[in-house]
């Protein structure tokens, strides 16, 4: 049986693939405290176990995997990268170059001490940094290389081997860095410091907010009492005294009478709203007895994701944005969440947005739809992917990753991954401003991310063979001492330079550190500790930015060392 499962292994190597990808994700979920290895690390792994028994995989198979992760990266991230290049976020984009500048001169350091060949380096740099991005365009780059088959077999079966060895403490060492280390070494109180932020974004200007922290949306039904507020007053002047509230529909004498905020409220009234709920807590005080009245409180409603994309408020502070829509009258529309993304941003007055926002509402619908029209446009929840235009894209990157040119002597090309990453950014940024063309649900952007990815590292690791482990016992111990450096001095620097240099608030650097090393984890650990959304605000730019400059580094890295 055991000779039939083997001899299957090797006859049909994509079992192998699948088999590996199986026992990497569920190696991956197991949790040690709050660390999990994660399904590509252990994909990698057991591709590596797996292919001791002597396998011959397409290489191909590798960029077909790292080509589908490396678009749904580029399709994400693409809104906010071009979104990100003003004058408003230069301090985050210059924070992101300045870590993948030192992330990379470290790699470059370690190899000049340790003298590893380019695939050791590549590999080291995406292990230590938790970008397998590095490793996929390195994969490409030394594709280019002059060299016989087996000697680029050996660099990626190296750079497979570095990047296991390198990839454990460079997540750990990270969440542990930017959630432990980093704030005492700034003398930070994170939750103090986290106050301290959103006061500066107008938390202690409630009045002044499109909402306040707890916005479950209620309806309710009164009856206007002879000596309640309500009793002779129009829906304007009712709306005026209370904030966070919406009078829309009136019942009087069994007829029912939709929203006019002219209307009269007499005794007897039946008056439906639409309110946070802090806001109705005494309104049967104030107005009437509270009652269930199916008539009152059947007014049509409407929850709605609207994506912005509007020049009028792209950039501006909700508080702003709330100025401006104001004198629009009582627009019974009431604010959910704000999401950049993927991630909520704090609701706070002060808070900027930005194009490509997701920004959730709730309330009347013909408001909704008026407001959807003025911020941009409202996502639909369409589960199909445009097919034809993503494989296009990835046609269209691909050719112009393997497109060159020349600085004097030295030969310039992208390389299929940075192509198709220049590809997706375009058409990700264009599809939010014309999302008739290009759609990619986040649903598909997952599956193509994590699939892709998940699959890379399997091949990887069955591709390196039994070679491997003589390897990891020839560079095993320079490499953690190298990973060490490589995961600890970029953020090191860059948390120095972004404090003293730049002047970022310690709560927006803590969260842009985690973004220029594209480790969600880490700042979730600062979100956890904190108990505020504000490091959201320094994530997602360096994110977006350090996506893009973090894959261009793979290319250096083989051209340096083997060019």
């Amino acid at each position: 049986m055991l000779d039939f499962f083997l001899n299957a292994l090797r006859s049909d190597p994509e079992i192998a693939v699948f088999l590996a990808i199986a026992l990497g994700v569920l190696i991956g979920r197991i949790h040690i405290g709050s660390f999990h290895l994660g399904s590509v690390a252990g994909a990698l792994l057991m591709g590596l176990l797996i292919g001791q028994i002597g396998l011959e995989v397409p290489s191909g198979l590798k960029s077909v995997f790292f080509v589908l992760f490396i678009y749904a990266v580029g399709f994400k991230s693409g809104p906010e990268f071009f979104g990100s290049l003003n004058r408003g976020t230069l301090k985050l984009v210059v924070l992101s170059v300045v870590l993948c500048a030192t992330a990379l001169g470290s790699i470059l350091l370690m190899n000049a001490i340790f003298h590893f060949d380019a695939g050791f380096t590549a590999g080291l740099g995406a292990g230590a940094l938790t970008d397998t991005a590095i490793m996929g365009t390195a994969t490409s780059a030394i594709n280019q290389l002059t060299l016989d088959s087996a000697a680029k077999a050996q660099l990626n079966s190296h750079m497979a081997i570095a990047y296991a060895i390198t990839y454990l403490f460079g997540t750990i060492g990270l969440i542990v860095f930017v959630g432990s280390i980093a704030p005492k070494l700034l003398g930070v109180d994170l939750k103090a410091s986290a106050r301290e932020l959103e006061q500066q974004l107008g938390i202690a200007k409630d009045e002044d907010a499109l909402t306040v922290p707890y916005t479950r949306i209620v309806v309710r039904a009164h009856q206007v009492a002879a000596n309640g507020q309500a009793k002779g007053r129009r829906i304007a002047d009712i709306e005026k005294l209370h904030e966070f509230l919406s009078v829309e529909r009136v019942v009087r004498a069994g007829h029912v009478i939709e929203r006019d905020e002219g209307f009269t409220l007499m005794e007897g009234d039946i008056i439906g709203v639409y309110a946070l709920r802090e806001a109705v807590g005494s309104l049967s005080h104030q107005m009437g007895p509270e009652i269930d009245h199916p008539e009152a409180l059947s007014f049509p409603t409407r929850q709605a994701d609207i994506v912005l994309t509007s020049k009028e408020f792209a950039g501006k502070t909700i508080h702003q944005a709330r100025a401006r829509l104001e004198n629009t009258g009582r627009l019974g529309c009431f604010l959910n969440t704000i999401t950049r993304q993927g991630y909520d941003l704090p609701l706070l007055p002060n808070t900027v947005l930005r194009r490509g926002d997701v920004i959730s509402v709730t309330g009347r619908t013909s408001s909704v739809d008026w407001l959807a029209k003025r911020l941009g446009r409202i996502r639909q929840h369409n589960y199909k992917s445009d097919i034809a235009v993503h494989a296009l894209g990835m046609v269209l990157g691909s050719l112009l990753g393997l497109l060159s040119t020349h600085i004097g002597m030295i030969p310039v090309e992208l390389g299929i991954g940075g192509g198709v990453l220049v590809a997706a950014l375009v058409i990700g940024w264009y599809n939010s401003r014309h999302p008739e063309i290009g759609a990619l649900p986040a649903a598909a952007q997952w599956a193509f991310s994590e699939f892709g990815l998940t699959a890379f590292g399997a091949v990887v690791g069955l591709l390196a063979g039994p070679a491997a482990f003589a390897a990891m016992k020839e560079q095993g111990l320079a490499l953690l001492f190298s990973g060490a450096v490589v995961t600890i001095l970029p953020p090191l620097v860059a948390l120095y330079f972004g404090r003293y240099v730049l002047r970022l608030h310690p709560m927006i650097l803590f969260g842009g550190l985690a973004g220029a090393q594209t480790e969600a984890a880490s700042m979730n650990k600062i979100i956890e500790q904190s108990g505020s959304n504000t490091p959201v605000i320094g994530f997602t730019v360096c994110y977006a930015i350090s996506n893009v400059l973090l894959a261009v580094c793979g290319p250096i890295i083989i051209f340096v060392v083997a060019g």
